[in-house]
């Protein structure tokens, strides 16, 4: 497949160059067709933006200035066809190591994969160090180490389906007797790792619970089940600045099998095309608020029947479906917004 050429004109569309460093996780691992990541790159790069890439393990502090060893990256975009993406095998390519403050940068993307983990953590104790009046963070990351994705929503509990968070198996027990079914989750995982489905007949539920709670030292997120999941999916909503933008429902496809109840793109639930409603508007009115405050301006937000479950902050994906089903344009909106938030705080100074 031969996709566009690679932008030969960085200033194509736009006379103002900006750097945009994305802090991810190796770009090999990525899927051009699907991450989010890559579609926020390539339409930076599309509007003429200097797109570099950097990890976590190559930020740093120096006399206490944060830097980052950064290459620049050149990509050749994704081309949609019959509402999927395709890549080249050789999507990208990527110039030689340099060390950047990133306080020279104009917007730092951070979008590295969960879980948040020690390494996850001194990397945003390093962020800390960037002056967010002169660079844009998305995410803050102080907030995202405030917003834990499977608790945060438990602030508003109104939003959500009653849920316990708890070591305890007894207590678990009792939450799942009086529910009939529900829904367990460990509080640092992603992709539908780790979510089983508990029953309070099941003869393996004692033994699921100790494995999960590793006999009771470890926190399960344990939510009543919302029957709307077995027919209608659940839908990702991604959240720009307090505001739904855009929307798409993921639906378990297990072929008639019935054995698979997870709503995750990477289980293999299909994708089908879905609007931001009025209800989603609701709940942003209560929760964006709160996430902008926080500093967390690109989100992506879980919703099952009218409740919600989960606030994706970390590297909330969904974004090439969207744009791919709906005929929208997400990737390039937020940029856009990125360079006007960009452009207003070097007018501030």
């Amino acid at each position: 497949m031969s996709g566009p050429p690679v932008l030969s004109d960085p200033q194509a569309r736009s006379g103002l160059r900006l750097d945009f460093v994305f802090v991810t996780d190796p770009l090999a691992g990525l899927a051009p067709a699907h991450d989010t990541t890559i579609a926020l790159m390539e339409e930076a790069q599309l509007a003429g933006h200097r797109v570099l890439t950097t990890t976590v393990g190559d930020l740093g502090i120096d006399r206490g200035r944060a830097f980052a060893r950064c290459r620049e990256v050149s990509l050749r975009p994704a081309v949609l066809s019959e509402n999927k993406w395709i890549a080249d095998t050789d999507w990208y390519t990527s110039g030689a190591p340099r060390r950047l403050p990133l306080d020279e940068a104009a917007a730092i993307f951070m979008r590295t994969d969960p879980p948040v983990d020690g390494n996850y953590l001194r990397a945003t104790f390093i962020l800390d160090l960037v002056d967010p009046t002169k660079t844009l963070l998305i995410n803050s990351p102080a907030g995202l180490r405030d917003a834990n994705e499977k608790l945060f929503a438990l602030r508003m509990p109104e939003l959500g389906p009653p849920t316990l968070v708890s070591a305890d198996r007894d207590e678990i027990i009792a939450a799942v007797r009086s529910w009939g079914t529900a829904v367990l989750k460990p509080t640092d995982g992603m992709a539908g790792r780790g979510i089983m489905l508990l029953r309070p007949h099941d003869p393996n539920l004692h033994s699921i619970l100790d494995t999960a709670t590793i006999r009771g030292d470890q926190h399960v997120v344990v939510q009543q089940f919302i029957p709307e999941a077995a027919t209608a999916g659940d839908r990702r909503v991604i959240v720009l600045d307090g505001k739904p933008i855009g929307s798409v429902r993921r639906i378990v496809d297990t072929g008639g099998a019935g054995d698979e109840f997870r709503c995750n793109m990477a289980t293999g639930a299909r994708v089908v095309r879905d609007t931001v409603t009025a209800h989603d508007r609701q709940i942003c009115t209560t929760l964006g608020p709160e996430l902008v405050r926080r500093g967390l301006v690109f989100v992506g937000i879980d919703i099952i029947g009218d409740r919600l479950t989960e606030v994706n902050v970390t590297s909330p994906t969904g974004i090439r479906e969207i744009d791919a089903l709906s005929g929208t344009r997400l990737a390039a909106d937020t940029i856009e917004w990125a360079v006007a938030r960009c452009t207003n705080m070097t007018e501030m100074r």
